[in-house]
C-alpha cells in the first residue's frame, strides 16, 4: 500500500461531551416511587400539541411520557398512543397506521424500553443535519436504578404545519436492540393475544419486510460514496449521510458532522476519502447473530496505483426495517 498502516484501525474516538458537562443526569423517579413520568408531566399530556415553540428535546420528552405504561390507558384506553401520534411526522410510516395498530406496536419486545422506562438521560448533544431540517438525539433509558441503560436514537424533522409555520415532529425512533432478535418472543406473545391483535402484529411484520428498501450492501455503498466526496453537494454532506445510517449502539451516532469529519482526518481513515476504486460484495453477508439481524458486510477499496485492496468490514444491524451501521474495521 502507499502508506504504512496497522492491519486494523484503532478504536473509534469517544463521542464529544455535551456542552455543560456531557450527558444529563438521569431523571428522577416519578412521585410515588413508581418511576417514569412525574405527576406534572403526565397531567400536561391532556393538552400536549405540536408547536413551533417546542424544541426537539421537548418533543422527545413529551412523546416519552405519552408512551410510558403509566399513561398508555389513563385517563382512557390508548390515550398515550393518541398523544404520541400527534407528534409524528407525516412521513413516518407509523403516522399512517390506526390508533389500534400503533398501540399494538408497543407490545413488541424491542419497544419495551420506551414503555417501561423509569429513568432517562440525554447521551450527547442534539445534532442538526440537512441545514437544520433534521434533528438527531441519542437518549438512554433504564427500567430501574440497577438495570442496564438502553440506547434510543430519535430522529426528528421540521414539518410545515397548517397555518404555514414549521414545527418539530418525530420521524423515526431506533431502539438499541435490532429488530429480529426477539422474533420468537414476538410470535409467542402474539399467540397469547386476542386474534385481532395477533393478526395486526403479523400484518405489521409483513409490511416491515416489504418496506425494507436498502440491503446491507446498498447502505455500505451509499455511505462509502458519500464519504468519498464529503462536501458534495454541500459542505459535510458525506458526514451527514454517514451519521444518518448509524445505529443507536454506534458511538459516531452522537457526533456532529464537524466531529465526524475530524476523525476522518485520522490516518487510519484516510482511505475512506481517498479511494479511487470500490467493490462492494453482493453475496449474502455473514450473519453475526443466528437470526440474521446483525451482519458483516465487506467493501474493497484502493487508490489509483495501489496493487492491493483495502478491506473495509462493516457491521450492520436491522432497526425498524432499516440496516444501520454499528462499526467498521479497516484491514490492509
Amino acid at each position: 500500500v502507499s502508506e504504512s498502516m496497522p492491519s486494523k484501525k484503532p478504536a473509534a474516538p469517544k463521542p464529544p461531551k455535551e456542552a455543560g458537562g456531557g450527558a444529563k443526569r438521569a431523571r428522577p423517579a416519578a412521585a410515588g416511587g413508581g418511576g417514569g413520568p412525574t405527576d406534572t408531566q403526565s397531567a400536561a399530556l391532556a393538552t400536549a400539541q405540536p408547536s413551533p415553540a417546542l424544541q426537539p428535546r421537548e418533543v422527545i420528552e413529551t412523546v416519552m411520557c405519552a408512551l410510558h405504561r403509566r399513561n398508555q390507558d389513563t385517563p382512557y384506553a390508548r390515550f398515550g398512543s393518541e398523544v404520541a401520534m400527534r407528534f409524528l411526522s407525516p412521513d413516518s410510516p407509523a403516522s399512517q397506521r390506526s390508533l389500534e395498530q400503533f398501540a399494538d406496536y408497543l407490545s413488541q419486545e424491542w419497544y419495551r424500553p420506551l414503555v417501561e422506562w423509569s429513568e432517562m438521560r440525554w447521551d450527547g448533544d442534539l445534532v442538526l443535519l440537512g441545514n437544520g431540517a433534521e434533528a438527531y438525539q441519542q437518549a438512554g433509558v433504564r427500567s430501574s436504578p440497577t438495570a442496564a441503560w438502553v440506547s434510543i436514537r430519535w430522529i426528528l424533522a421540521r414539518v410545515l404545519a397548517e397555518g404555514g409555520h414549521e414545527e418539530w415532529r418525530v420521524a423515526t425512533v431506533f431502539v438499541q436492540e435490532p429488530d429480529s432478535t426477539q422474533s420468537d418472543d414476538l410470535e409467542a406473545a402474539a399467540l397469547a393475544l386476542p386474534a385481532e391483535a395477533a393478526a395486526a402484529i403479523s400484518r405489521w411484520r409483513k409490511r416491515q419486510m416489504a418496506e425494507q428498501r436498502l440491503s446491507p450492501a446498498d447502505v455500505v455503498e451509499k455511505v462509502m460514496r458519500a464519504l468519498r466526496t464529503p462536501d458534495e453537494p454541500h459542505p459535510l454532506h458525506g458526514c451527514e449521510v454517514a451519521i444518518r445510517y448509524c445505529s443507536p449502539s454506534n458511538a459516531a451516532s452522537r457526533l456532529s458532522p464537524q466531529g465526524f469529519e475530524a476523525y476522518l482526518r485520522e490516518p487510519w481513515y484516510a482511505i475512506m476519502t481517498e479511494w479511487d476504486e470500490l467493490q462492494v460484495e453482493r453475496e449474502q453477508p455473514e450473519a453475526v447473530d443466528p437470526d440474521g439481524s446483525v451482519v458483516l458486510q465487506d467493501a474493497l477499496v484502493r487508490r489509483s496505483g495501489d496493487e492491493s485492496w483495502t478491506v473495509v468490514t462493516w457491521q450492520l444491524s436491522l432497526h425498524s426495517g432499516t440496516w444501520l451501521t454499528d462499526s467498521l474495521t479497516i484491514t490492509e
